[in-house]
């Protein structure tokens, strides 16, 4: 009960933050696409896309392994001063390294919007570094508020530069740029860190050893950016800009969902790595795994239900052909929330390799269904092959963590969802707002009468907290 209730801890104060930033990026949802063209957003978008392809080329995913290495031993303060100094040291070479290469490249290349792709990229480096190093040191609240500045300032610039300055796509970026800034020095200013960098703590030895780790994890960060992201330069260089801007805007909704897997994911992959070696391991990751995964599930069952009422009156009509995307990306999301599941037995283990070789394979099959299906099916060719690389990828893990960690799903688990998601399916496209009334209906009740027990333990901790102040 202690894990469950640590998990449940750490996850509700990741979510207050997350709950918050998503609320306000869905409210400005209408605003973005009233504002900008098909083609505008989708440029943005494949700027961002890019930048996300250089940031584990630059960062070497360091950040990644000074949260693991952290965990090790959270009070040892020496020990984190050596980890943090050491590391913080590196990636600033590397970024120094990337302005110079960046410099050499751009006279041949001809990069549009290149001052973006140098700024954002170094920002995010030492964004990553310092959240790491957060969540390691266990702030769980000091990361919550960096990610509700991030999202926060974001858009509020975003809303200045577009609705006010009226700088178009460059406002855009500019303003994406500064809210980075802000979430940087708020980091810097909360996080301490000044006190644990010392130059007599940079150790190259620790450099390597951290790096064993973390490098191998570039490759699967690589693999997840062709599974993520080479749909929309697959559907930006066949079918264009505005293609891939009503791409990007059914993405924003499996995003959200799939976000809130990744606050839980912060504290799963915490939780799993601190307990991996005690004696109930497999009955306890089984038992949470399948809470958390109906969880999702109804999450997921229930963005769908949702959908045919929500989307005409949040999104611009000339997105509308975003509607079709984007069931079949939240299915594709709910695989993913599956792969993640079972990939923190993998951080628990330190086996970053397993991991980047069973995420190529889903890159792989990403990459070669879209190619494949993309003069034929058009857009849908993006949506499926995600749904189908993600598939793969949870059956691929699935064997391969059941074979030293006892994670199995249940039968009554899977026969639900099958039933509840082939339902929805039907209901989504059929256009009939009474059956899809009645679908949002039966969507409720499953997703209640599923998740009763830990809707029912949340209750208990809420009027237990209140108990205790009063």
């Amino acid at each position: 009960m202690g894990r469950r209730r640590e998990l449940a801890k750490n996850t509700a104060i990741l979510t207050v933050g997350k709950v918050c930033t998503q609320c306000i990026n869905f409210l400005l949802l209408p605003f973005y696409t009233a504002m900008l063209s098909t083609g505008a957003y989708g440029t943005f978008d494949l700027m961002l896309t890019y930048s996300m392809l250089l940031l584990p080329l630059v960062s070497w995913q360091l950040s990644q392994g000074l949260f693991r290495f952290m965990l090790d031993d959270r009070s040892n303060t020496q020990r984190h001063s050596v980890l943090f100094s050491t590391l913080l040291f590196f990636s600033a070479i590397q970024c120094i390294g990337y302005i110079v290469l960046f410099a050499l490249i751009q006279p041949i290349l001809q990069i549009e919007h290149a001052y973006f792709l140098i700024a954002y990229v170094i920002l995010q480096v030492f964004n990553a570094m310092l959240m790491q190093f957060v969540r390691g040191l266990g702030k769980s609240v000091v990361y919550t508020i960096a990610s509700f500045i991030a999202a926060t300032a974001t858009a509020l610039l975003n809303v200045i530069a577009l609705a006010f300055l009226h700088w178009g796509l460059t406002g855009l970026f500019v303003s994406t740029l500064l809210a980075q800034v802000f979430t940087l020095l708020y980091l810097m200013a909360a996080s301490g860190c000044r006190q644990y960098f010392s130059i007599r703590c940079i150790k190259p030895a620790v450099f390597q050893e951290i790096g064993a780790y973390s490098i191998p994890l570039v490759p699967n960060n690589l693999a997840w950016w062709v599974v993520n992201a080479s749909d929309r330069t697959i559907v930006s260089y066949f079918l264009g800009a505005a293609a891939n801007g009503i791409y990007s805007i059914a993405n924003k909704f499996s995003n959200v969902f799939v976000n809130f897997y990744n606050i839980l994911n912060l504290s799963w992959s915490e939780t799993v790595s601190l307990h991996y070696m005690d004696a109930d391991r497999d009955e306890f990751l089984t038992e949470t795994m399948n809470a958390m995964f109906q969880l999702f599930a109804a999450g997921c069952f229930g963005m769908v239900a949702c959908m045919p009422f929500f989307f005409p009156v949040f999104i611009d009509a000339k997105y509308h052909d975003a509607y079709p995307q984007i069931l079949i990306l939240l299915y594709a999301m709910l695989f993913r929330v599956l792969v993640g599941l079972y990939s923190c037995i993998y951080v628990a283990q330190k086996n970053a390799k397993k991991i980047a070789q069973t995420s190529i394979s889903a890159a792989i099959i990403n990459i070669t269904v879209d190619l494949l299906l993309i003069q034929r099916i058009h857009i849908f060719a993006a949506s499926v092959s995600t749904l189908a690389a993600f598939l793969l990828l949870f059956f691929v893990r699935y064997i391969d963590v059941n074979r030293t960690v006892q994670m199995k799903l249940k039968r009554s688990v899977v026969i639900g969802c099958l039933l509840m998601g082939g339902g929805l399916m039907y209901t989504y496209y059929c256009g009939n707002r009474l059956i899809q009334a009645i679908a949002l209906v039966v969507t409720v009740c499953y997703a209640i009468g599923t998740n009763w027990e830990m809707l029912h333990m949340g209750i208990r901790l809420i009027r237990s907290r209140l108990h205790n102040k009063g």
